[in-house]
């Protein structure tokens, strides 16, 4: 008896020994050494569990919405650091464009590869995060290559230039306050981006999908704007290229003596800014080819483009300048008075030199 309980004493040892090195046989787990830690839990990667998984894996999981943000956020910081080592601001429509087509690359992944290999599901992957991914690829694509060329013909930019340190300034003093209005001005152009992506971003849920499925009026208005989507975007991408192709050629064309004023040729005899009227339409049909997967709110994002373009940073900037620059010059004022606004139709606009477009002249 004795030496049976000495054997049952030593098993029971050599046991609890081996639960204690190797993790198991504690509630919780525990740290090598049989050291549980507090709360009964596990620290990653030790005592048997599993490591945490790569950062990019992490990175994949987070919702599209913060995705996106993390995208265009952080490829435009790099633009800023890019920006400020350089002295130089060549790079700025080339890394805010692309910023578009890589954050709609990343919910893409997300929705057909992270989130597929996770969810239940009955249905074959959709097409639309690859349709919409490719349309913002080509919108972006088309016009930070016009812009970049454009830039590296006229060398300067006072959207940015101003906010460079001018000579004998220092750091976060003068009118420049640099870098701080330097970095602020990238932090807006990457909030610039995730708003406009919304509808992209969030027809990237796939929980989107899953609705869609149990909802009939959804699933038959869905090939619907599909259709008007796509040929919204044909028609806005043509007005867009056709009309900043025929202004680049304006201004380069050397054999042209009035290329130092306004632009009255093709779609510009008709309108003033064709080429935003064109943008506008592009992201009113990009945010049709999101829906109904992204939900009706994503329409801030064409609001977005149209409040900005038409009354912040794009019209009422381009009108005051021609008015600075032309309001002498005799044709000037016959220009802007037979001429639309946004909309390149043929018709009389408005008749007041005071307004310019600014008032009341809606198209």
């Amino acid at each position: 008896p004795g030496r049976m309980a000495k054997s049952i004493s030593t098993r029971s040892t050599n046991q609890r020994t081996k639960a204690l090195v190797g993790g198991g046989g504690m509630p919780g787990g525990g740290m090598p050494g049989g050291m549980p830690m507090a709360g009964g839990g596990m620290m990653p990667g030790m005592g048997g569990g599993a490591p945490p998984p790569p950062l990019s894996q992490q990175i994949a999981t987070l919702h599209p919405v913060a995705l996106s943000f993390l995208v265009t956020m952080s490829w435009n910081m790099l633009g800023f650091l890019i920006s400020t080592t350089t002295k130089s601001y060549a790079i700025t429509d080339l890394m805010g464009t692309s910023a578009f087509t890589l954050s709609a690359l990343a919910t893409m992944n997300s929705a057909l590869n992270t989130q597929w290999n996770t969810v239940s599901r009955s249905w074959a992957k959709p097409m639309r995060p690859k349709l919409l991914a490719l349309a913002v690829g080509l919108w972006a694509t088309r016009l930070g290559s016009y812009l970049s060329i454009r830039m590296s013909k006229i060398q300067s930019d006072k959207r940015i230039s101003k906010h460079f340190r001018k000579p004998g300034e220092v750091w976060l003093c003068g009118d420049s306050c640099y870098p701080f209005n330097l970095m602020a001005y990238w932090i807006r152009q990457a909030l610039w981006g995730w708003i406009c992506l919304l509808p992209v971003t969030m027809a990237a849920d796939l929980k989107g999908y899953k609705n869609l499925k149990g909802d009939t009026l959804a699933a038959a208005i869905a090939p619907m704007t599909l259709i008007a989507g796509g040929i919204g975007y044909t028609l806005g991408m043509g007005i867009e290229c056709i009309a900043d192709a025929q202004k680049y050629g304006f201004k380069t064309d050397k054999s042209n003596t009035v290329r130092w004023r306004w632009c009255d040729k093709g779609l510009w005899s008709l309108a003033r800014h064709p080429n935003y009227f064109g943008e506008m339409i592009i992201w009113a049909s990009i945010f049709l080819l999101a829906l109904p997967v992204a939900p009706l709110w994503t329409m801030i994002s064409p609001i977005f483009v149209w409040y900005l373009l038409r009354h912040k940073t794009g019209v009422p900037v381009l009108e005051a300048d021609m008015e600075k620059k032309y309001w002498s010059h005799p044709d000037f004022e016959n220009y802007m008075s037979r001429t639309r606004l946004l909309v390149p139709l043929p018709g009389k606009q408005q008749n007041s030199k005071s307004h310019f477009g600014m008032n009341g002249d809606a198209v």
